[in-house]
């Protein structure tokens, strides 16, 4: 692996890998140097910073070259590592390190190497020491794997070769990791504390039950105790066991292997103890009792004990009774095993006081049978025994001790244990010299023997009176066995004892005694909650007093503090602050601030500290360990103090007081650290300068300043070199190698000077290297950078100028270039080739921080390349300057500023067009996103320079910019290639390309040239896509289902390919096959396929994505087949997807029940407005909107079905809540037609909160009554309404936009056509409807709010020119447009026109155009599009050129793809340049293109012509006809096959245009001649109700009930009277259920409104009577005779909560002229403000009574008179209007003949008709107006005067007309047999003196007959009994007697009536005052004759 060492500069991977942060050896990232000073000179001076780079040198030159052979050659290792390279390994880099793990060196070599690295551990940073253990160690271990483990022969073994001391870094997991076999309980002598603490909380399988472990780890512990690894040992166990858990047992051990250390331990090893015990007490498992009371019972067999001992001299003696001074020398098992019924009680007492060793003590079960036996004197002998001392060290008082306790104690009951007497005798007498020896196991039993609380406190004070006899582990046993564990227990009467204690010291004193030194201050407030410490202080020991001081809240105050320390004698001062101390760790900062100083103060005011008389050694244990608590946070009054403990100590000192400050420095104030750094430089200025640094040059002043000053700052820049004696700044600068002055230089804020950064550069000997090397901050190498710039700019040599802005670029100082060093000013006199490289750099710079950006930076480019002889830089015959990578080497990255006109200014085209084939030039645009008119003129330059250049030579990202036809010339091959980068690489490729590429593939094309097209399939025409092979087609299904922009042309030739394939589209898996394929399916297939099929397709996401996007026709038939199969309503929505539903019928919308599924389906689907209001009432309702949360839930889908008609039933409540849920905005507006704001707004108009705009609709506030907003609202108002859409408003209602504008005008204080950028902004969308005026003197934000208006006029278009042409806008003057300017003006320039567009030039426009149209594709209409593109085309001010040629260019597939096609062809070549090839192989893209009618023309006519021979353009082409078809002619029409729904469909279209009725008719009629064609539902919607309009009314009569019922919604305004009346008929029998029920539901009337049209009367007046109320856009479109025969009462039942906008529409001529002719006083019961109407006439003559007219017969009926023929026809009057026959008034009965009138009988129940005047509503009958004039009755012919009958005897006078009495006798009327001969009325000529009719006053009783308005279509009842209304008319009885009127025959001779008046003309005949003759009345007088006024008008002159 020689050379294996060739890696990254040092440099680079030592700040990558190793982050510089402070540590033991060295700061940011600097090693300083080891702490060695009595190492050998030459040593230690390798240990110099520079080590570093010296070894990585090293490595390279020499030990790289070293072979695997020789690196695992033990001499050759010996001499490299181990004499040369020892000195340096300390300071290995990681670089350095790495390569060396990589080598491929053996187990043995790495040992032989690790041992170097060990031999050096100690002199390595702690950071290095991790770096040799993380980049040599692990890396090489874990690449040799298991190969070094296995030479090892245990894990001792293991762990001293290959890790060393380096094992201490790791945890035990780690070594695990690294050796699976490694066993640590082998090696626990090699383990730290910590490593083995980590022991207790590992769960690995090698390890043995945790019990084990403990015991072996004490054990381990005991063998070789230091305080120091006990302690720390302890610290990690808490920490571990914080974090790991141990079960009850396992705690159990372990505190008794505690308890038992603490029996030897130290006095700080059992504080620790005791601090550890306390704190694992918190983390024990519930429930679980580590001390629990038991007593043990000892056995003894006394065979067993004595067998082997012979107590026969023991009984001699005892028995001679010469024991007495022996005692002593016999064996406790003589004793034992004795007959000692002679013992006497001085005897056993000195037995019992004998002091023996361990081996002769005996044992437990010994004592038990000795004092068994002699239990008879054992009382006494303890009695003499009880003044003795014994000592406690002697194993058998202990045994004796437990021994009694079982002979004697176990025996007593509860009772008596209490007693105080024997408490008092056994315990403090015979027991008590024992005592000190006390066990745990006496103890434990003693807790559980029933104590009360007065025996356990008396038993506390005879312990603590022997205490001072106890060992330190007895006293602690008696705390915890005894103290704490009787007061723990739960089941005592007082647990805690603290009944009838008044205060913490009684507490103390009575249940702990002397043994509350060893309570923690835990126990003691767990034990006794209320304790309070500052009431015991006095009792506490200076160990809990420190704990006191140091837990948190217990000490508040610095007089609290004196007080404890009050009670702290100053010899014990430093043990106080030593377990104060330990005992903080860990939440130092929860201590409270005055606390802390307040303890601080006492270390100063009692330490003595300051005085130089205490030793060094003494102020370091203060500083290192008492004191580091107490500076945290401290204040800054104390930094003072602090340092005068510092001044004149030796410098470790001053650096420990630093190094505790510092490592509470993120506590400490700015104040406090501000005072810190400045007491370091009082002490590094005197009173010896430097006194620390000494003269050792050798060593980095910089280094030196860190460990002085560590994290409190170094000083500023001037303060730092203040610091340094003037004549060794030199020295001390250079002594800091280039990382350390890095390391300076990087210190925040550092630099406040940037001549003294300046000042240490002049000096600096090493500054190109530290240039090189130094990773500084931005704003610091911005001032360094600031220091070295201008230098590189006058370098020349290109040498120089390399190796200078390398080292700039390398370490990022070119990153903090400014404006000031790249401008001009400095940059313009640059050599080219520094310029060459300062582009370069910038090229790569970060500009995010800078001052200047990459536009300055191109600006500066631009200058300098401008400023002399252009191109400069460029000299043919210069070697330095010829290159023509110009671009690249001078203007570079910052090609995408340049401009086609910067471009132009560097020099003449000739010469740039040199530069642009040059590769790196070319390069540049993978990389630059130049503007659009740049990359073309360069491409064209490229053409130019070689019209060869072949595309592929281009880079692969300019393919995606490189206009189509230059891809014309590549090959097939070629085409390939290409295709299957653009498709990978271009995000938006151009569809020229994209043609070009797929037109080379010819006509051969199969599955693999489909698979390179990709997604770009849609560039093949439609005549290649024939001739692909069907199979080639249904193999690449699977990529061509998935292109997404077919056209209607190519997709039906794949469906037609992929069907003659064999493929059956008739399953739900051939569907989703298709994929976007789907919208060339054709109608008749997919009708074919079942439902169930197509519910489960259309389940696939993708597939139903592609239907959303089909033909409408086809989604329409989706949801058709869906509902063939299940048609109930719930069932149709759960089956049809949401993005579907709105193609499902109406009458398919009814029915829905309420639960919450059905309401959250209907919420959740996307709907029409027509279709949601089907099921408003449904959805709408609270119980519905409770289900979805509230209104607010409700999709705007469902919303914009409110209606007056949906709501009614409503509570208004919700109504309103509906409203206000309706406000929105964005994609999420609910879009709602200006009937439903009116209606919104009479539900809310008298509320309380209607002046709360924000809470309602802005576009229902532009219907608000204005006079009801309050002056001070109105400016909110206004805001509201800017974002109301204007065009909203109707024609009817357009003088609500001008009183809109006129109100905002004097709410905003608007005087002048100059409106403000303030007033725009509140008139927000209100300013599209403002004139030019206001546009063009407003402030030029109105541009922005004009983009967007739906549409502009042509005085608005004319205006924002003028405002766009003064220059006054952000666009500036026209001289400074360009194609930017045209994007930004948004959607304005769909409006302007061709003098607009002069201002650009035919490039720019073209551009634009392109763009404009690709990125509002499917945006705009064929109608914006069209005024657009005829516009520019103006523009371009061609001049015809009449060509027989095509000079402009063959029309191609790839020409055709353009966006802006046929931006380049004028009428003339477009027809020149189209050939009728191309027109049949791409129909449907041209068609899509073109909108140019003239265009259009041509497009037909060419297609004519590619049919001329068979005379028949084939169906597949006329559906691909679009736009073109509405140019077509009749005769174009009859070439059309059109046999197809689809092809019908497709023609219909409404975005291609409106058809000219004619057109319309002729297609739909040539659709219906085929057989079998009829008009379905999928055809009339089709068709649509304005092409619709367009059939006959016999045609239309075809529809059947269900193809009406199952269409869309229709509109009918363009059709005929005659047609809509056809359509309702059909409607009303397709939509009204069948019941007897004459009123009309809602469902009914919302499916029937769009047909009311053609509504009759009937009809109407049962609308008017169901509450339905219709809204006045549907009132106003009813018949006008429908409307004009309604009264006010039917008008209002019809309007109902609509009414008020009748008032808005009174204007509107039917409105009006229903006024007109209503009486005032009935329109005044309307109360919206009507007026117009007539004035009634008073003083009407009553009606005749019976008496009066005693001879009239009644009328006749229908049955009575039924062969009566019509009066005659217009014919015979040829001056008079036509009256109706009986065809044409369906409704009239025919008049009756005369056989039928002689014997009618009176009707049945006469009397029961109501007299005239019990009927208050005839009043308007009663004074029935005159005549109406002509106007009123405009189809009505002026009757003739007397000129006009010259032959027309005048009639006579009032006194010579008879009298209904003087004509009794009157015959009924002849029929017609009976009047054969019957001539006409006599016409002008035959009637010359014919006078003229009465005038008022000669008539001054006649009452005036009805006006044609007011009775128009009077349906006569078919008899008298089907009247309504006759049973309430009673005391009718004046008419029964009526005698029958008179019959013609009795009428023949007719004089002209006497005294002939002229005949008064309309005008006149409307004063006509009443006849005298009173009539009847006129309902019955009219209904029963079936007489007319029209009828009887030819008969009789009225």
């Amino acid at each position: 692996m020689q050379g294996s060492l060739l890696c990254l500069p040092a440099q680079s991977q030592e700040h990558a890998e190793i982050p510089g942060d402070l540590n033991d050896g060295g700061i940011d990232g600097i090693d300083l140097p080891p702490p060695f000073p009595d190492r050998n000179p030459i040593e230690h001076s390798m240990a110099i910073p520079s080590a570093r780079e010296v070894l990585d040198v090293i490595g390279e030159i020499r030990v790289s070259l070293l072979t695997d052979e020789e690196l695992n050659n033990s001499s050759v290792i010996r001499t490299w590592f181990s004499p040369r390279l020892s000195a340096f390994l300390p300071s290995a880099s990681p670089r350095f390190l790495d390569c060396l793990s990589n080598r491929n060196i053996s187990c043995l070599s790495y040992q032989q190497i690790l041992q170097v690295f060990i031999h050096r551990f100690d002199e390595m940073s702690k950071k290095q020491q991790h770096v040799v253990l993380k980049e040599f160690i692990l890396r090489f271990m874990s690449h040799s794997g298991p190969r070094c483990v296995s030479i090892s022969n245990s894990s001792e073994e293991w762990l001293v070769k290959n890790l060393g001391p380096f094992t201490a870094l790791l945890s035990v997991h780690d070594l695990f990791g690294l050796n699976p076999s490694f066993n640590p309980l082998e090696v626990l002598s090699l383990l730290t504390p910590k490593q083995s603490a980590e022991l207790l909380v590992l769960t690995l399988s090698a390890l043995p039950e945790k019990e084990v472990i403990i015991n072996l780890l004490f054990d381990h512990l005991a063998e070789s105790p230091d305080d120091k690894n006990v302690e720390d040992f302890l610290m990690y166990l808490v920490f571990f066991l914080q974090q790991g858990n141990l079960s009850c047992s396992e705690y159990t051990t372990l505190f008794i292997r505690l308890d038992m250390a603490l029996a030897s331990a130290s006095p700080r090893v059992a504080s620790s103890i005791t601090y550890t015990k306390a704190t694992l007490s918190q983390h024990i498992p519930p429930g679980c009792i580590i001390y629990s009371g038991q007593c043990n019972f000892t056995m003894t067999n006394e065979t067993d004990i004595c067998v082997g001992v012979n107590s026969t001299m023991l009984q001699l003696n005892l028995h001679s009774g010469h024991l007495i001074g022996r005692v002593c020398d016999f064996s406790v098992e003589e004793f034992a095993c004795a007959e000692l019924s002679a013992l006497t009680a001085e005897e056993l007492r000195m037995l019992l006081a004998c002091n023996r060793s361990a081996n002769t003590s005996g044992s437990r079960p010994i004592w038990k049978l000795l004092l068994s036996k002699a239990s008879h004197v054992l009382d006494q002998a303890l009695d003499h025994l009880s003044n003795m001392t014994l000592d406690p060290r002697n194993p058998a008082v202990l045994m004796i001790l437990d021994s009694i306790r079982e002979i004697r104690l176990d025996t007593l009951s509860p009772v008596a244990i209490n007693s105080p007497t024997l408490i008092e005798r056994w315990f403090n007498r015979r027991l008590r010299p024992f005592l000190p020896a006390v066990s745990p196991d006496f103890l434990s039993c003693l807790v559980t023997r029933g104590l009360n609380c007065n025996s356990f406190q008396h038993l506390v004070q005879v312990f603590s009176s022997v205490l001072p006899h106890m060992s330190l582990s007895t006293q602690m046993s008696v705390y915890t066995h005894f103290i704490k564990g009787f007061l723990v227990m739960n089941d005592t009467a007082d647990p805690g004892c603290r009944l009838h204690i008044n205060t913490s010291v009684e507490w103390l004193h009575r249940n702990m005694g002397a043994f509350s030194v060893f309570a923690p201050l835990e126990d003691i407030q767990m034990l006794y909650p209320i304790f309070s410490p500052l009431e015991a202080l006095s009792m506490l020991t200076t160990e809990q007093l420190a704990e006191v001081a140091a837990r948190p809240g217990q000490l508040t105050s610095a007089a609290q503090v004196e007080m404890l320390a009050g009670l702290i004698p100053d010899r014990e001062l430093p043990d106080f602050f030593d377990d104060f101390s330990t005992a903080i760790i860990g939440h130092e900062d929860m201590l409270q601030p005055e606390v802390r100083t307040a303890l601080l103060q006492v270390v100063f005011n009692r330490a003595n500290l300051s005085n130089h008389s205490v030793r060094d050694s003494v102020v370091f244990i203060w500083l290192h360990v008492r004191m580091r608590p107490l500076v945290h946070n401290m204040s800054h009054l104390h930094v003072a103090p602090f340092f005068e403990i510092l001044y004149g100590r030796n410098c470790n000192i001053q650096h420990l007081g630093v190094d505790i400050l510092n490592e509470t420095i993120s506590s400490l104030s700015d104040v406090t650290q501000e005072e810190v750094h400045n007491h370091v430089i009082l002490s590094l200025r005197g009173p010896t300068a430097l006194q620390c640094y000494g003269e050792n040059f050798n060593r980095s002043f910089y280094e030196f300043m860190v460990r002085s000053f560590l994290g409190f700052q170094l000083p500023k820049l001037n303060i730092f070199l203040s610091l340094i004696i003037h004549d060794r700044l030199h020295q001390l600068v250079n002594s800091m190698p280039p990382s350390h002055l890095e390391a300076l230089l990087r210190i925040p804020d550092f630099i406040n000077n940037e001549t003294a950064l300046c000042v240490i550069f002049n000096v600096y000997d090493q500054t190109p290297v530290f240039l090189q090397t130094a990773i500084l901050p931005v704003e610091v190498q911005r001032l360094t950078l600031s220091c070295v710039w201008p230098l590189a700019l006058r370098i020349t040599e290109r040498s120089a100028i390399d190796a200078f802005f390398s080292a700039l670029i390398n370490s990022n100082y070119t990153d903090q270039l400014d404006r000031s060093l790249i401008s001009p000013q400095t940059t313009h006199n640059a050599s080219c080739l520094a310029f060459q490289r300062m582009v370069f750099i910038l090229g790569e710079f970060d500009f995010t921080a800078a001052d200047f950006q990459r536009l300055d930076v191109f600006l500066t480019i631009r200058s300098y390349l401008t400023s002399d002889t252009v191109p400069r830089c460029y000299d043919p015959s210069n070697p330095d300057m010829n290159s023509t990578a110009w671009f690249a080497e001078y203007i570079g990255p910052f090609m995408s500023f340049l401009t086609l006109d910067d471009l132009l200014s560097f020099g003449s085209q000739e010469v740039i067009r040199v530069f642009t084939v040059n590769p790196l030039n070319i390069a540049l645009l993978n990389h630059a996103v130049l503007p659009v008119n740049l990359t073309n003129y360069y491409t064209e330059l490229v053409y130019q320079q070689d019209s060869n250049f072949h595309p592929l030579l281009l880079p692969v990202l300019c393919w995606c910019v490189i206009p189509g036809p230059a891809f014309t010339q590549l090959t097939k091959a070629e085409s390939m290639t290409v295709l299957y980068n653009v498709t990978t690489i271009c995000s938006d490729l151009d569809s020229q390309v994209t043609s070009a590429l797929a037109g080379n593939l010819g006509n051969s094309i199969d599955a693999t040239s489909i698979a390179a097209l990709g997604s770009q399939s849609s560039g093949l025409s439609t005549g290649q896509i024939m001739t692909i092979n069907p199979q080639e087609i249904h193999n690449s299904l699977s990529i061509l289902s998935t292109v997404t922009d077919w056209n209607q042309g190519q997709v039906r030739a794949i469906l037609l390919l992929l069907m003659s394939s064999g493929m059956q589209i008739n399953s739900a898996s051939s569907l989703i096959m298709l994929g976007s394929l789907f919208s060339g399916v054709p109608f008749r297939t997919l009708g074919n396929i079942n439902g169930l099929q197509i519910i489960s397709a259309v389940k696939n996401v993708a597939f139903l994505r592609h239907v959303v996007s089909a033909p409408t026709i086809l989604r329409q038939q989706l949801v058709t087949q869906i509902i063939t199969v299940n048609g109930n309503s719930e069932t149709i929505i759960e089956n049809v997807p949401d993005d579907l539903a709105t193609e499902i019928p109406r009458n398919r919308l009814s029915g829905f029940s309420s639960s919450s599924v059905v309401i959250t389906r209907l919420n959740r689907k996307k709907w029409k407005r027509q279709q949601s209001v089907m099921f408003f009432n449904v959805i709408a309702v609270e119980t519905s909107t409770t289900v979805l949360g509230s209104p607010n839930n409700l999709s705007s889908s469902a919303l914009q079905g409110f209606t007056c008609t949906g709501v009614r039933s409503i509570s208004k409540g919700q109504i309103k809540k509906l409203i206000k849920a309706s406000r929105r905005r964005g994609r999420n507006k609910v879009n709602l037609v200006e009937t439903q704001l009116t209606c919104m707004y009479n539900h809310i108009r008298g509320d309380a909160d209607v002046t709360d705009f924000n809470l309602f609709p802005p576009d229902m506030l532009l219907y608000y009554d204005y006079s009801l907003v309050p002056q001070s609202s109105c400016r909110p108002y206004f805001q509201e309404c800017a974002g109301a859409d204007f065009s909203i408003i109707s024609s009817a209602l357009s003088f609500k936009r001008t009183a809109l504008f006129d109100n905002a005008r004097s709410c905003l204080g608007i005087t002048s056509t100059s409106l403000t950028k303030d007033n725009i902004a509140v008139l927000g969308n209100m300013c599209c409807t403002l004139d030019g005026s206001y546009i063009e003197n407003s402030d030029p934000s109105i541009l922005e709010q004009l983009q967007n208006c739906p549409d502009l006029t042509a005085a608005q278009v004319t205006a924002v020119e003028a405002l766009l042409q003064s220059g006054r806008t952000q666009h500036g003057a026209p001289s400074t447009w360009d194609g930017e300017t045209l994007k930004a003006l948004n959607t304005l320039p769909l409006y302007l026109t061709s003098s607009f567009y002069s201002n650009f030039d035919r490039r720019t426009k073209r551009r634009f155009l392109r763009f404009f149209l690709r990125a509002n594709r499917g945006k705009l209409s064929r109608r914006m599009r069209r005024r657009m593109k005829r516009e520019i085309r103006k523009s371009l001010q061609q001049r015809s050129r009449r060509s027989i040629e095509c000079t402009t260019g063959n029309i191609t597939q790839v020409i055709i793809s353009d966006d802006a096609f046929p931006f380049d062809y004028d009428e003339t070549q477009f027809d020149r340049c189209l050939s009728t090839t191309i027109v049949e192989d791409n129909l449907a893209a041209i068609t899509e293109k073109v909108d140019d009618e003239s265009f259009q023309r041509i497009i037909l006519n060419k297609l004519k012509e590619a049919y001329a021979a068979s005379s028949t353009i084939p169906e597949r082409q006329v559906l691909l006809l679009g736009a073109v078809s509405r140019v077509a002619t009749i005769d174009d029409i009859n070439m059309w096959n059109i046999t197809q729904i689809d092809t019908l469909s497709s023609l219909m279209i409404s975005d291609d245009g409106e058809w000219d009725p004619n057109l319309a008719k002729a297609i739909i009629t040539k659709y219906l001649s085929k057989e079998g064609n009829t008009l379905s539902s999928a055809v009339l919607n089709a068709i649509g109700g304005s092409n619709l309009c367009s059939l006959d009314s016999e045609v239309l009569k075809n529809i059947t009930e269900q193809s009406l019922g199952g269409a869309a919604v229709l509109d009918l305004s363009n059709c005929t009277l005659e047609n809509k009346q056809a359509l309702f008929t059909i409607a009303e029998q397709a939509f009204t259920p069948n019941t007897r029920s004459t009123a009309v539901s809602a469902t009914t009337y919302q499916l029937i409104q769009p047909f009311t049209g053609g509504a009759d009367l009937s009809y109407v007046r049962r609308l008017a009577a169901s509450n339905i109320s219709m809204d006045l856009a549907t009132f106003t479109a009813l018949d006008p005779n429908v409307i004009q025969n309604l009264d006010v009462d039917n008008v209002m039942g019809l309007l109902g909560t609509n009414l008020p906008d009748l008032k808005s529409y009174e204007n509107e001529t039917v409105v009006s002229n229903w006024i007109t002719t209503r009486f005032q006083t009935d329109l005044n019961r309307l109360e919206i403000g009507l007026i117009g109407g007539k004035e009634q006439l008073p003083n009407l003559e009553p009606l005749p009574n019976q008496e009066q007219l005693p001879n009239l017969e009644p009328l006749p009926n229908q049955e009575q008179l039924p062969n009566l023929e019509p009066p005659p026809n217009q014919e015979q009057l040829p001056n008079l209007e036509p009256l109706p026959n009986q065809e044409q008034l369906p409704n009239l009965e025919p008049l009756p003949n005369q056989e039928q009138l002689p014997n009618l009988e009176p009707p049945p129940n006469l009397e029961q008709l109501p007299n005239l005047e019990q009927l208050p509503n005839l009043e308007p009958l009663l004074n029935l107006e005159p005549l109406p004039n002509q106007e009123q009755l405009p189809n009505l012919e002026p009757l003739p005067n007397q000129e006009q009958l010259p032959n027309l005897e005048p009639p006579p006078n009032l006194e010579q007309l008879p009298n209904l009495e003087q004509l009794p006798n009157l015959e009924p009327l002849p029929n017609q047999e009976q009047l054969p001969n019957l001539e006409p009325p006599p016409n002008q000529e035959q009637l010359p003196n014919l006078e003229p009719l009465p005038n008022q006053e000669q008539l001054p009783n006649l009452e005036p007959l009805p006006n044609q308005e007011q009775l128009p279509n009077l349906e006569p009842p078919p008899n008298l009994e089907q009247l309504p209304n006759l049973e309430q008319l009673p005391n009718l009885e004046p008419l029964l007697n009526l005698e029958p009127p008179p019959n013609l025959e009795q009428l023949p001779n007719l004089e002209p009536p006497l005294n002939p008046e002229p005949p008064p003309n309309r005008q006149s005949q409307q004063m006509l005052d009443p006849v005298p003759v009173t009539p009847l009345p006129l309902q019955v007088r009219l209904k029963s004759c079936m007489i007319q006024k029209n009828d009887l008008e030819p008969i009789f002159p009225f």
